[in-house]
């Protein structure tokens, strides 16, 4: 027997697919919009004040202002939340009053003073002084003040000493990024703290960019004691910290090769250039110290700043391997540039893409030489009818810097080759260079003017977004897209409103174990599930891991440019990027597909700009083991 529905759940459910419908084409409807956001249900005007900021509409700003008061406290905190993704000014006196609400709306009040900027300033100073707030609207403020400059370094150091973690992390990560030299002096006091998340940033504000004379030698004094923190995270931003300071901490990151963690030892190796000079006895020595192939990667580019070849004799040339083969083509574009043209030409006709798109990148890098800037443009705009999408990407964005009538020229007959490509990266990266071309050439040969007359309104929004740029396409202006069945919307709604499911990593390491959030990106969700099941991923590497930043993957070409041929739209909501957070890489607002991120620390900068669609709930220890290159063996769903 079938249940009958429920019949408060169906309205939300309708206004649910309705709402997704316009946040996926970014189309509003004003009438129903206006309709949503007044309705009588709570979960129905929270998702219409959410949906509002997404899609950027200004006009029901007013409206957001009024929910911001609005008695459910969800309502209320995702109206704070969207206004600050609009960046509304006028929001200022709310989101102050907001602070001394309930947790939900202090926290989204102190997030909107943030997003606003100097325009926030006094209300954020005021709130942090205030001791009658919650910890987590405090902690919020924190947050908030890390994107003012300067920061208010003698409201925040006090907090350092904060017996709440939550707190004194949050102001040691103000003032590791503000770096005034009162507040430093605070922070390096903080070095034998009992909470890694501190210490972290204590290595980090240790950095050699602050102003002074005395207080440098205090910041390596901390740092050399930080070096054999039990924590690898605090290692991690204690090497690069090191670096900072050039050949006198040269010993110290040596050291760090031989860090039992693989990713210290990746920092480490990609610190070398910095504390190293041109013998090459020590690179040779550094290059033989580690077979993992991340570690060698990191050493040979140094040795290569340095005019050490450390390819040739570790046979990456000719290896079968095309990561090693992408290597020394990457490598080749920090040689000299005489025989430049020789050296990268067998690269630019290798089997494998990724090799050929490595090869555009190291001939943009010599284009600014003087000395072969002709020869290597003219090697660019020969890939420019590659075959491959990434290799007339890297050739596009290598020629845009500059660009000319003949690049433009070259581009153009690139374009209608992209017109077949499922991904739109090289048909973006055409705009970008057209865009440049023009405003340095007004009048164009009448030959290049009809064919530039003669293209196509693109069907791709972020297409035309791109192209808009330029005066005679502005009128292309327009990010919708085309809306899919209701019912397709109505069944991405009814999986919202279902039990989480639940994403396992299987890896070379061990299983990552994330929940998914289906509630907060529904669209998202469905994609990397989708994705999943029908095996997408399984055999991936994770293509870029970022020591104490991110671990990245999803992308099947393994070079950090492939995708699944589409892209989705943004779906930015309340969840924070803390310490295992799964996030959606971009390349730009909406440029989302397959590549997926899992952060290995709060990273507060990325709130509100990329969504979080996961969080992490088993495998830490897992995480901290993945370096870059490692295999995915498969995801499942459940």
């Amino acid at each position: 027997c079938r249940l009958a529905p429920d019949t408060h759940v169906m309205p939300q459910m309708d206004a649910r697919a309705r709402l997704l419908r316009i946040e996926d084409t970014r189309r509003d409807e004003p009438a129903l919009m206006d309709s949503l956001l007044r309705s009588a249900d709570p979960v129905t005007r929270g998702a219409a004040a959410l949906a509002v900021g997404r899609i950027g509409a200004r006009g029901h700003a007013p409206v957001l202002r009024q929910l911001a008061t609005d008695a459910d406290s969800a309502v209320a905190a995702n109206a704070l939340f969207a206004l600050g993704l609009l960046e509304d000014t006028a929001s200022v006196g709310i989101a102050a009053a907001a602070l001394h609400g309930d947790i939900a709306r202090g926290r989204e009040a102190a997030w909107l003073l943030g997003a606003l900027g100097e325009r926030g300033r006094a209300a954020i100073v005021a709130g942090l002084s205030d001791r009658s707030l919650p910890a987590t609207t405090r902690g919020g403020l924190l947050l908030a003040a890390a994107r003012l400059r300067p920061v208010p370094a003698t409201t925040v150091a006090p907090l350092l000493a904060s017996e709440d973690s939550a707190l004194a992390w949050r102001a040691a990560y103000v003032i590791a990024r503000g770096r005034g030299l009162a507040a430093l002096r605070a922070l390096f006091d903080q070095r034998h703290s009992a909470w890694s998340s501190v210490r972290e940033q204590v290595a980090r504000g240790a950095a050699r960019s602050m102003p002074g004379d005395s207080l440098p030698a205090l910041a390596r004094e901390t740092l050399r004691g930080l070096l054999a923190d039990h924590e690898a995270r605090v290692r991690v931003n204690t090497v690069r910290s090191l670096a900072s300071y050039g050949a006198g901490e040269r010993a110290a990151v040596l050291s760090a090769l031989r860090d039992p963690d693989a990713n210290v030892r990746v920092v480490a190796a990609q610190s070398l250039d910095a504390v190293l000079d041109s013998t090459a006895a020590t690179w040779i020595a550094a290059f033989g110290a580690d077979t993992t192939f991340a570690v060698r990667r990191a050493v040979a580019e140094g040795a290569a700043r340095h005019g050490v070849d450390l390819v040739t004799g570790a046979g990456w040339r000719t290896s079968a391997e095309w990561q090693h083969r992408v290597a020394a083509a990457e490598l080749d574009g920090l040689g000299p540039a005489v025989g430049a043209e020789r050296r990268l030409d067998a690269w630019s006709r290798d089997a494998d893409a990724r090799v050929r798109a490595a090869a555009a990148v190291a001939y943009a890098t010599l284009a600014d030489s003087a000395a072969v800037r002709t020869l290597m443009r003219a090697g660019l705009r020969e890939r420019l009818a590659d075959s491959d999408v990434g290799v007339r990407t890297a050739s596009l964005g290598g020629l845009t810097r500059g660009a000319t009538t003949d690049d433009l020229a070259a581009a153009l007959v690139s374009y209608h080759l992209s017109l077949l490509d499922g991904d739109n990266d090289a048909r973006l990266a055409f705009w970008h260079l057209a865009d440049t071309a023009l405003a340095r050439r007004a009048v164009l040969p009448d030959s290049l003017e009809a064919r530039l007359s003669s293209l196509a309104r693109p069907a791709d929004p972020l297409e035309r977004i791109a192209a808009a740029h330029i005066g005679r396409f502005a009128s292309w202006r327009d990010s919708t897209g085309t809306a899919r069945p209701l019912a397709w919307y109505e069944e991405r709604a009814r999986e919202s409103l279902a039990p989480p499911p639940r994403l396992s990593i299987l890896t070379e390491h061990g299983t990552l174990e994330l929940l998914l959030f289906a509630a907060e990106a529904p669209l998202t969700v469905h994609n990397i599930t989708e994705l999943a099941r029908r095996g997408y991923f399984d055999g991936q590497r994770f293509h870029r891991v970022v020591p104490n930043f991110v671990a990245q993957a999803g992308d099947p070409r393994g070079d950090g440019s492939g995708g699944p041929g589409y892209a989705i739209r943004d779906e930015l909501n309340r969840r924070r990027y803390d310490r295992g957070a799964l996030g959606m890489a971009l390349s730009g607002p909406n440029t989302g597909g397959s590549q997926f991120f899992i952060t290995h620390s709060p990273q507060p900068h990325l709130d509100g700009g990329y969504t979080v669609f996961g969080q992490l709930v088993d495998g830490d220890d897992v995480l901290d083991r993945i370096i870059q290159g490692d295999r995915i063996v498969r995801i499942t769903v459940h």
